[in-house]
């Protein structure tokens, strides 16, 4: 299924707006309507991360403080392999009990579960973030309301976060490499990595 995105404008370029894909739909109160195809998640960030690359804004500097650890946090192998394996753009699922994991994802699924709340979303990512450079957490909306002090770690954290809706979130979490299950039970825990 396409997804679209829309621009308007009173006076436009043609030729700019043409060579950038988009395409002409209508002329609505006085200004004029345009649509392109929504780039993927990945073509997305790499154009946001090139983009801050080229205007000379670094990366968070936690990122680059994470990177000089020279001692591992992760205790788990596979864990610790899966973080070295995530790379720039590429997304990493890290879910609830509950979450519809994606099938045959080319890094695969690692289930940590052990018991009810065993353990949680927050405790896999506080230890994988500290080995795992990244550029942002996109998270559900609906996690504000029905889990918000879930949602106060995410903005305490020094990640910038990205909100969508559950169903944009599912639908941008067919795109992630990798998925780790956990057994948290918080309404709307999961969240996706994305690599920087």
């Amino acid at each position: 299924m396409i997804q679209w995105e829309y621009t308007r404008c009173t006076a436009p370029d043609f030729s700019l707006l043409g060579r950038e894909g988009w395409e002409w739909v209508t002329f609505y109160a006085g200004e004029h309507v345009f649509k392109r195809p929504a780039p993927s998640a990945t073509d997305r960030f790499t154009r946001e991360q090139t983009e801050r690359a080229l205007l000379g804004a670094s990366d968070t500097s936690s990122n680059d403080k994470m990177r000089t650890l020279s001692t591992p946090h992760l205790l788990n192998p596979e864990l610790a392999a899966l973080s070295r394996r995530i790379g720039h753009t590429q997304m990493l699922l890290v879910c609830d009990a509950g979450f519809p994991a994606p099938f045959g994802l080319p890094l695969g699924t690692l289930d940590l579960s052990v018991s009810e709340d065993i353990p949680t979303v927050v405790q896999v990512l506080e230890a994988l973030l500290l080995e795992l450079p990244h550029d942002r957490m996109i998270i559900a909306a609906e996690m504000k309301l029905r889990s918000p002090e879930r949602y106060a770690w995410h903005e305490r954290h020094s990640s910038p976060i990205e909100c969508h809706p559950h169903a944009e979130f599912k639908h941008i979490a067919r795109d992630v490499v990798a998925c780790i299950r956990t057994g948290d039970s918080t309404p709307y825990a999961n969240t996706i990595i994305v690599g920087g």
